[in-house]
């Protein structure tokens, strides 16, 4: 099913959708979103006095964590950071310390840290690159945390589904905590509802290659300064998605590993595992962009830089990207408030929970943690109090936002994402439960309620649960990122086209590729055998 919506009125058709369904939990606002996920704040183990027993004669545990945003980093971190602190030293004994980075930086920042051993007590991973789970487990990075999570998160492990915790789990172990938030986040193409609307293209005919192809010249046309096609993590195209020769996209189970994915099984293949960059896919998904790259349709400056999509569309500079995005075309409302921009959301494949979206980003203690315990507690609170889920997300009412009367929440009169002093925009599939998250102006206040009921109807992966162990080739990985790290982004990118190829195959097979897709075939071959 394909839909689409534009940002700022998309609102007005849901509500109205939603209304002719009999919802009758619009108005019902934030107190909605914990009935709907059966969640409630933690208990902290209260004494008679109503006070909890964290052990108050104890130092105060102090740890860092560290995500990032697609925003400008905000400017009033310790105001928020001391609201939270407020909290927490009350319910689990804890201060924390935040440390949000621009995304661009946050895999370097990462690497810095790990490497150096600095003190790191809780992260969130990447999908792709050096901070992904799997890149960062292979290398022991990260720390088991099973004990933990049963001693001082119970309330999170009845919060997040079984199945979920499971894609995160290697050999019994679980290594982090998925973000309780939108996974099921099907294809899309954002685009800007105003340059769209001079193309006079409807975007109800925009399905497959041909049609952007014929999309991007008329923005050529109609906004010659401005970049048809803007992309992120050195690609236009993010895992696990490809376009066939006829120009239809289409996912593939990548069984985890994100958009430096090694592995597929496509459509049709049932549990066989291919070398990605071996397929006709792949080869139809480089020639379409080397097409467009040709003609001038992409960034040219894309295999090469850091700046997010999003980034180009908040100067004025691009015109669309594919991206997964939350609840599809509910999401327009939240999109087009992070670029600043009214935007058209086209969906373009149904979403598949699967290892790949369940890793993609997830809440992990590295190895370099001094206080893994008050990290797990802090966890906890993450997954399951609401108003530590808005202060990290949203800042402080009355502050950074203001409630309106349908429930939802705005800027202060006189701000916008510019200027208010904590925004780093709708990041609810990734800062813990993110169903426990107030819903912004321009979303139907029952907004989370239904992308809830979205994630429990979704299509559920066959491979869901399957985790791969890189730890027996972990310096045949190595030796294969360094490969990809060198040769994807031309191609991903649209620079080089399918004849180029060739010495891209040739450097993954003298990286020993075809021994590594064996041991992961065999991996997954002896899961399936113990679990259907």
């Amino acid at each position: 099913m394909k839909r689409f919506f534009t940002g700022f009125m998309a609102a007005a058709l849901i509500v109205s959708t939603f209304a002719g369904c009999g919802n009758s939990e619009s108005s019902q606002g934030q107190g909605s979103s914990s009935e709907a996920t059966g969640t409630s704040a933690p208990s902290s183990s209260a004494d008679e006095s109503g006070q909890a027993d964290n052990g108050a004669d104890e130092d105060i545990a102090q740890i860092n964590i560290l995500f990032w945003t697609l925003n400008t980093v905000p400017g009033d971190i310790d105001m928020v950071e001391e609201a939270i602190n407020e909290i927490t030293r009350e319910k689990i004994n804890t201060e924390i310390n935040l440390e949000i980075v621009d995304m661009g930086s946050y895999a370097q920042q990462v690497n810095l840290r790990v490497s150096s051993n600095e003190k790191l007590d809780l992260m969130v991973t990447l999908p792709g690159d050096s901070a992904h789970f799997n890149s960062m487990t292979s290398q022991n990075q990260l720390m088991g945390i099973s004990d933990l999570l049963t001693e001082y998160a119970p309330e999170l492990l009845e919060t997040v589904p079984e199945e979920w915790l499971s894609g995160t789990t290697i050999d019994g172990e679980i290594y982090s905590v998925t973000s309780y938030g939108d996974k099921a986040t099907p294809l899309c193409f954002v685009c800007r509802t105003d340059i769209l609307e001079q193309t006079g293209i409807d975007p109800e005919s925009i399905q497959t290659a041909d049609d952007f192809t014929q999309l991007f010249a008329k923005v050529k046309e109609v906004a010659p300064d401005m970049i048809p096609l803007c992309g992120g993590n050195r690609g236009f195209l993010t895992a696990p998605y490809m376009i066939d020769a006829d120009g239809n996209f289409f996912s593939y189970e990548a069984l985890g590993e994100g958009n430096n994915s090694i592995i597929s099984i496509l459509p049709g293949n049932g549990s066989t595992i291919t070398n990605r960059y071996e397929t006709d896919a792949y080869k139809a998904t480089t020639d379409w962009a080397h097409s467009w790259y040709e003609a001038g349709y992409i960034d040219r400056d894309l295999a090469n830089k850091d700046d997010t999509a999003e980034s180009v569309i908040q100067a004025n500079r691009g015109f669309g990207y594919f991206k997964l995005i939350g609840g599809g075309s509910l999401g327009a409302a939240s999109v087009s408030q992070s670029v600043g921009y009214d935007m058209t959301v086209i969906e373009l494949c149904e979403s598949v929970i699967d290892t790949l979206l369940i890793r993609k980003f997830t809440w992990a203690v590295p190895q370099a943690a001094t206080e893994p315990e008050a990290a797990v507690k802090f966890l906890n609170l993450l997954y399951t109090d609401e108003e530590i889920v808005n202060l990290i997300t949203w800042g402080i009412e009355g502050v950074h936002y203001q409630t309106l009367e349908d429930g939802t929440i705005d800027f202060l009169e006189g701000q916008d994402a510019s200027t208010c002093g904590y925004y780093l925009g709708d990041v609810t599939s990734i800062l813990g439960n993110g169903f426990l998250a107030k819903v912004r102006a321009g979303q139907p206040a029952n907004y989370r309620e239904e992308c809830l009921k979205l994630n429990q109807e979704a299509t559920v992966s066959e491979f869901l649960g399957f985790g791969i162990d890189n730890t027996s080739v972990e310096n045949t990985l190595t030796a294969l990122t360094n490969v990809i790290n060198e040769m994807r982004p031309s191609f991903s990118s649209g620079i080089e086209g399918s004849d180029q190829l060739d010495g891209f195959i040739e450097k993954l097979k003298a990286a020993d590729v075809d021994s590594y897709v064996a041991t992961m075939q065999e991996q997954l071959d002896a899961w399936l055998e113990s679990n259907r």
